[in-house]
């Protein structure tokens, strides 16, 4: 699943100590306005499958950039997509987002589905039949 330019990794290959330190590099794009978690992570689950773990308000991945070296995390949150990285990696990876954007831009939806609290109560986010959804549970 994963491309070579970008490839997931666990949380547990990182110190907690870098994970203390990031700060947000870039908010992502919103593709579908009646759908924006569901769109975003079957878009994301095209390239890198299941994301590391499911949060309140949303889910995250952290991806290892294979020509910089550097990681950074992919998320929606409350405030929707975005993305974090350690403040001394942040020049290095701006780039390297927008490059990871434009993948997205052109992935597939992906059938999936994962279940996320949120202040307005539990939603089912996914897609089906490469239909993104965030419908109520």
């Amino acid at each position: 699943m994963n491309n070579k330019d970008f490839v997931q990794i666990v949380k547990s290959d990182l110190k907690e100590s870098d994970l203390e330190t990031f700060e947000l590099v870039e908010f992502g794009k919103i593709r579908n306005e009646s759908a924006p978690m569901g769109d975003f992570l079957s878009r994301m689950w095209t390239n890198f499958g299941k994301p590391e773990s499911v949060m309140f308000e949303g889910f995250n991945y952290f991806i290892k950039d294979t020509k910089t070296n550097v990681i950074f995390s992919v998320y929606f949150g409350a405030s929707g997509p975005g993305y974090a990285a350690k403040k001394n990696d942040i020049e290095k990876v701006k780039p390297r987002i927008y490059e990871l954007e434009k993948i997205l831009d052109n992935s597939k939806n992906s059938d999936c589905e994962e279940e996320i609290e949120t202040d307005f109560g539990t939603y089912l986010c996914g897609a089906k039949n490469g239909i993104p959804y965030d419908k109520e549970k």
